[in-house]
């Protein structure tokens, strides 16, 4: 069992925050930040796509699909990483019928799970692509649920992130986001230490990289925005050169946003959304990030009454940190 102070509060803030920053992202996904002030006058609270029309206000994308999708398969094999990847894939081709913005990444990969190819020969491998980061939160609860040597906790989780994106430079992030939420489970908002925070996520990304292949984007990025955690102005796209669906460029962008401003919830997580770009993938990445320091009850009541079917993702939350805790 974990020394960690897990409650089942902070584990529904890591997996109901990635709705939640998937949700407010959502409208704005793929704009620069000046046509995201231009259309939307800056995202306050959930808007509908007005530009591609296929989503409402609350909804989430693939994000939270796939998040959802890995939440359900730990939750019935808590004890079993090996069953992971299996469960995981069965989950995941379960979801076609009801794909929203797939990107070219995942889109591939289920259509070779859905042929018959193995969980660890369908992930693309040429594309470092921000989505497993994306849905890492919940290996992240499991990991602090079980306080694992660092080495036998990525063993595990590698082959779940590895189902839909086996290029290094997404496992690195992937990885890193692994470490990120474990570690804000670890602290309130009064104790979260920043520089212990950065130090970490540097430390992981590097020890990732130098058991992939030693593609270090990622841990590249992250040491070049060290010291720039609290430069003027609070936008930190330009210091990570786009906040675009690369792995070293989102994941990063959205744990800097954090790492500068952990402590305020709303205000963090609405100004990096609204940097634009990849913003539902960002904006999914930094609530799991917030929810795992501050826990579900800290969301404003519109954002947990306004999202899209709250009840089935709480409920979902509950039964995971019940297999878990």
């Amino acid at each position: 069992m974990s020394t960690v102070s897990l409650t089942p509060d902070s584990i529904a803030g890591a997996l109901l925050g990635t709705a939640v920053g998937d949700a407010l992202g959502m409208p704005v996904e793929g704009l620069s930040h000046a046509n995201v002030r231009t259309y939307y006058k800056g995202i306050k609270e959930y808007r509908d796509d007005d530009q591609r029309g296929d989503l409402d206000a609350g909804q989430w994308t693939d994000d939270t699909q796939m998040t959802f999708a890995l939440v359900r398969a730990l939750a019935a094999h808590p004890e079993a990483p090996d069953a992971w990847p299996t469960a995981v894939a069965d989950e995941y081709v379960a979801l076609r019928a009801e794909a929203r913005r797939w990107g070219e990444t995942t889109t591939t990969a289920i259509d070779r799970l859905a042929k018959g190819s193995p969980p660890a020969e369908s992930g693309v491998p040429d594309r470092p692509t921000d989505g497993a980061a994306m849905r890492a939160a919940p290996l992240g609860a499991w990991w602090a649920a079980h306080d694992l040597d660092r080495t036998v906790a990525f063993e595990a989780v590698r082959p779940v992130l590895s189902v839909t994106h086996r290029h290094p430079a997404a496992l690195a992030a992937g990885w890193g986001q692994v470490v990120a939420v474990r570690t804000l489970l670890e602290w309130t908002p009064d104790t979260v230490d920043r520089a212990a925070f950065w130090d970490r996520l540097v430390d992981a990304t590097s020890w990732a990289e130098e058991h992939l292949d030693g593609d270090d984007r990622v841990s590249g990025r992250l040491r070049a925005l060290s010291d720039q955690l609290d430069a003027f102005p609070l936008n930190l796209g330009d210091a990570c050169d786009g906040v675009g669906v690369w792995a070293d460029e989102a994941w990063p962008f959205a744990s800097a946003m954090v790492a500068r401003r952990a402590h305020l919830l709303e205000n963090t997580l609405l100004s990096g959304i609204n940097v634009g770009g990849d913003a539902d993938t960002t904006g999914a990445m930094m609530g799991a990030m917030l929810g795992a320091l501050h826990g579900w009850a800290a969301f404003p009541d519109e954002w947990g009454d306004g999202l899209e079917a709250s009840d089935q993702l709480k409920t979902e939350a509950e039964a995971f940190a019940d297999a878990v805790l």
